[in-house]
C-alpha cells in the first residue's frame, strides 16, 4: 500500500514548503514522501507545449488525488503503479514529476508519460514551437510558445542570391556533431529579412534541434548563472534526448562591435567561452546571433577563422532580383531595395513625412 503524504502532511514538518496555496499541495506531497524516505526516488522532465487534460496522461490504473485548474494553470496528483505522479501544465510547459521506492519503474513511467505528452502536444504545419527566456528578478524565467514559421524553401526567393545559397546551406544540416564552429552570425541592414529567416531555420531543425529565444541578450552574455541556465549547463536532459540547442539573440549590436570588450567586460568573452571554449564543452549548443552591424565593425574575435559555424551576410537585393519579386506590373527602384521596402511597394504604403524608402525597416 502507498504512503498517504497528503495525510502525513496534516501536523508534520516539510522542510522549505510554504502551504500558501493549493499549487503548493502538490509540491509538498512530493517532497514529504522523499524526505519520509518512503519513495527515495525522483524524476523530472519538461515538455514543451500545453497538454489541456493532463489526466489524459495517466495510465487507466491510476488513482487521482487531486485535479487542479485555474485561469493560468492546471495539475494532477495520482497514484500509478507504487509511484506519486504530479502533472503541471503552466507557461506553455507540462512538466512530469514522479516519486517512488524503486529506479526503473521510476524511469519507465517517467519516459512513459513524457511520451504521451510529446504526443498530445505534436505541433501543426507551419508552425515550431520556441522557448522564450527571460532574466527574471531573482532567477531566470521561460515559457514555451507555438511561434507559426515558414519552411524556408517558401521564403528563400525574398532574399538576394547569395544569402540564400547560405541559409539553404544551413538549413540543410541534420546535426553538428562533425562539425567545428558553434556560432551562426547573422548581420545586415535593418529589413533584410533576418527574423523571418530565423523562424525557418527553426522550424528546418525542429526534428534535432529545440530553439530557446534569448529577450535580454545583453543581460544573458552579463550573467553567468543566467547563461549556463539558457544553455542547460546544470541539465543532462538535451543529452537524454539527444537534441541540441539553438540559443537566438537577435540585435546583439552592442556585445559584438569592435569596443564590446571595454564596454562591457567579460561579456564577450562569456559568449566566446560558449561557442568553442571550456564552458561549452559537452553542451550541444548553437548560438545564433543577429545584428545589423557590418562586418568590418565587429570585434575580430568574433569572426576569427574556425569559430563560426556559418557568417551570412543579409544583403539588400538587387535590381534586378527586386524586379523579379515585384513582378512586371510595378518597377523596382533603381538601387539596392530591402524586403522590407519591397513589401513597402508591393502594398503601396505611404511614407511619413520626412522618410525616405531606405529608411523603412521592421522585424522580417
Amino acid at each position: 500500500m502507498l504512503p498517504d503524504p497528503l495525510g502525513a502532511l496534516q501536523g508534520a514538518v516539510t522542510p522549505g514548503v510554504a502551504l500558501q496555496d493549493v499549487e503548493d499541495i502538490s509540491d509538498a506531497v512530493l517532497l514529504q514522501a522523499q524526505w519520509s524516505g518512503a519513495m527515495p526516488v525522483h524524476r523530472a522532465v519538461e515538455v514543451p507545449g500545453t497538454v489541456d487534460d493532463p489526466a489524459g496522461l495517466l495510465p487507466p490504473d491510476a488513482c487521482v488525488r487531486l485535479d487542479q485548474r485555474a485561469d493560468n494553470w492546471r495539475a494532477v496528483l495520482a497514484d500509478v503503479a507504487g509511484a506519486i505522479v504530479h502533472l503541471r501544465v503552466r507557461w506553455g510547459i507540462t512538466r512530469v514529476s514522479l516519486v517512488g521506492a524503486e529506479r526503473a519503474p521510476v524511469e519507465a513511467l517517467v519516459d512513459q508519460l513524457a511520451a504521451a505528452a510529446r504526443a498530445v502536444v505534436a505541433l501543426p504545419d507551419g508552425t515550431v514551437r520556441m522557448r522564450f527566456w527571460s532574466s527574471g528578478l531573482q532567477e531566470p524565467k521561460s515559457s514555451a510558445r507555438t511561434v507559426t514559421s515558414p519552411s524556408w524553401d517558401e521564403v528563400v526567393p525574398n532574399y538576394a542570391r547569395a544569402t540564400g545559397v547560405a541559409v539553404t546551406t544551413l538549413t540543410s544540416m541534420t546535426g553538428l556533431a562533425d562539425r567545428s564552429g558553434r556560432l551562426v552570425l547573422w548581420h545586415g541592414a535593418p529589413g533584410t529579412g533576418k527574423t523571418t529567416a530565423v523562424r525557418a531555420l527553426s522550424r528546418a531543425w525542429a526534428p534535432w534541434c529545440d530553439t530557446h529565444y534569448v529577450t535580454d541578450p545583453e543581460q544573458l552574455f552579463s550573467n553567468s548563472q543566467y547563461l549556463l541556465e539558457v544553455a542547460g549547463g546544470d541539465e543532462d536532459d538535451d543529452e537524454s534526448t539527444g537534441k541540441w540547442r539553438l540559443i537566438v539573440a537577435e540585435d546583439c549590436d552592442e556585445c559584438l562591435r569592435t569596443d564590446a570588450a571595454q564596454r562591457a567586460g567579460a561579456s564577450l568573452g562569456r559568449l566566446l567561452n560558449l561557442c568553442d571554449g571550456i564552458l561549452g564543452h559537452g553542451l550541444r549548443v548553437v548560438v545564433l546571433l543577429t545584428t545589423n552591424e557590418d562586418l568590418g565593425g565587429l570585434h575580430p574575435a568574433i569572426t576569427r577563422p574556425g569559430r563560426c559555424l556559418s557568417a551570412v551576410e543579409f544583403t539588400p537585393l538587387s535590381p534586378p532580383e527586386a524586379q523579379a519579386w515585384l513582378g512586371p506590373d510595378s518597377p523596382a527602384p533603381s538601387g539596392q531595395v530591402t524586403l522590407a521596402e519591397l513589401f513597402a511597394i508591393r502594398e503601396e504604403r505611404a511614407l511619413p513625412a520626412g522618410r525616405t524608402l531606405r529608411e523603412v525597416g521592421g522585424y522580417l
